[in-house]
């Protein structure tokens, strides 16, 4: 949803006196999260102008790092669409300052969206929930519960929600929040909003300064995150532990380097002690030969490359991910793959602006430059057989493993804040589906069929007096599990968020 409604608070009694609040420590939500199409790309216009510094390919993103930029900026000239740029950021961030904010939201589609990207969208017909933050300073607590009827498990959630500490330059939290690692805008590969949160205990650097070490001085801004958590249900082995790693560091201007990782391992009937814990640490004893006693458990791990710069007015990036399943030990083998390339630009001399990328994924299991594919690799484990998935989502890609997608995608920010957007997908699901017909638990957790589908959608986020207002249509020329068959699906998804 676009964050285009924010309006400044109004404290009562001159804010208690300019001089005790100078005197304070800043309150400040710790990060932004994941979902808004809108600052996402507000961000990287203003780190392309040089604004912004340090790594932003992974999301949440923490507000220290935004605020270091837009707070030191001056008044440095800028062009009218990157200054709207930062006219929206910094009333985001001053939302973020309150000690108190509450928001609702609520969304309802005649069909759910097949591909969920970085914004997200309704997770069943009907999604409808309450947030609230509550700022102390060092502590920050995000709570909040919805109701969706025909989700996995009871209708009620209580997502996202969480508690903060901040301490220096780090901060710990503990609940439910989604995680967003990686450059793309339509998929990631490891960790993505696909699923529902599961509950975690994480740690995640807030600025990202360079590291004060005269070796490592040359990798520039550094910015880390980690996180250990549970996917609470019933499955193969029952509460698997998953553990997400992530460093990203910025060597030179515009070039963003990550490196991630995750373990999963634990679980009801699966060993979990010292032992266990530094083989999967260092990736030893993963032979995928069947040794129930000798594989720690399930390991993937990554890297994203990204380089934004700006060619006169117009903000351009790059960008490149993989993953892989491990084979043997430190070895890596059956990579998915990502990347694309995005735009954005001025619209008239008024603040108005246009973004576009072009993005492909392909999650079969394959060399690093292609061939060699390994059907079914990609999010699956000869232990853990239900796979990289939580409340029977893929926890990485939208469209879990063996799926390729093409998208094309725009959009228009007007001067009055009010978005515009389209996209095309080709998307080619399930390519492995004869390899793995009639086999329990399945391999594909989207489709049992092969299917090739095309998506076209085309939506507005308009900023009104009651809240974001966003309206989506779509139009699919087939399904999943509709194998000999096919027809159009059109849906259509009305969203509200309102913010006080």
């Amino acid at each position: 949803m676009s964050a285009l409604t924010v309006k400044r608070r109004r404290f009562p009694a001159l804010l208690a006196s300019l001089a005790s609040l100078a005197a304070a420590p800043a309150l400040a939500a710790p990060w932004a999260d994941v979902g808004d199409r809108q600052l996402r790309m507000d961000v990287e216009i203003l780190k392309s102008a040089g604004v912004i510094r340090g790594p932003v390919n992974s999301w949440p993103l923490p507000w220290a790092q935004i605020d270091n930029g837009i707070n030191s900026i001056g008044n440095v000239p800028l062009a009218p669409h990157v200054g709207a740029a930062l006219a929206r950021v910094r009333a985001l961030s001053n939302r973020a300052r309150a000690m108190n904010s509450f928001e609702v939201m609520a969304a309802g589609t005649n069909k759910v969206q097949l591909v969920r990207d970085f914004g997200g969208g309704a997770r069943e017909k009907a999604d409808v929930a309450f947030h609230g933050e509550i700022d102390t300073g060092a502590f920050f607590v995000s709570y909040g519960a919805g109701y969706r009827p025909g989700q996995v498990g009871p209708d009620y959630h209580f997502e996202p929600g969480y508690v903060a500490v901040k301490s220096g330059n780090w901060a710990v939290y503990a609940g439910f929040n989604e995680v967003w690692f990686g450059p793309g805008n339509d998929g990631t590969l490891l960790f993505s909003n696909s699923a529902r949160p599961f509950p975690k205990i994480g740690i995640r650097r807030l600025s990202p300064d360079p590291l004060n070490i005269p070796i490592l001085k040359w990798l520039g801004p550094v910015k880390v995150e980690a996180f250990a958590g549970v996917l609470n249900e019933e499955r193969d082995y029952r509460n698997p532990l998953v553990m997400g790693m992530r460093v990203a560091f910025e060597p030179t201007p515009g070039l963003e380097i990550g490196l991630h990782r995750a373990i999963q391992m634990c679980g009801s009937g699966r060993p979990c002690n010292a032992r266990s814990f530094g083989k999967a640490w260092f990736g030893l004893g993963n032979a995928d030969d069947g040794n129930l006693s000798n594989d720690p458990g399930n390991q993937l791990a990554g890297f994203d490359l990204s380089y934004a710069r700006m060619i006169g007015s117009v903000t351009a990036k790059a960008y490149f991910e993989a993953l892989a399943e491990d084979r043997r030990n430190l070895s890596l083998a059956h990579y998915a793959r990502l990347g694309g390339v995005q735009a954005s630009g001025p619209l008239g001399g008024q603040g108005a602006m246009w973004t576009g990328f072009v993005e492909w994924s392909d999650t079969q299991g394959a060399k690093l430059f292609g061939g060699g594919v390994v059907p079914g690799s990609i999010y699956n484990n000869f232990i853990y057989t239900t796979g990289f998935t939580y409340k029977g989502r893929p926890i990485g890609h939208s469209l879990d493993g063996d799926t390729q997608v093409l998208t094309v995608s725009g959009s228009v920010t007007d001067t009055r804040n009010r978005r515009y957007y389209a996209s095309f997908r080709h998307i080619d699901l399930n390519l492995s589906a004869a390899a793995f017909a009639g086999i329990e638990p399945p391999r594909q957790r989207i489709s049992q069929s092969r299917e090739t589908i095309r998506v076209v959608t085309a939506g507005a986020e308009l900023p009104t007096q009651i809240g974001d207002i966003r309206i989506e249509a779509r139009l699919q020329d087939d399904a999943p599990d509709t194998p000999g068959t096919s027809k159009l699906y059109p849906a259509v998804e009305l969203a509200l968020r309102t913010r006080f």
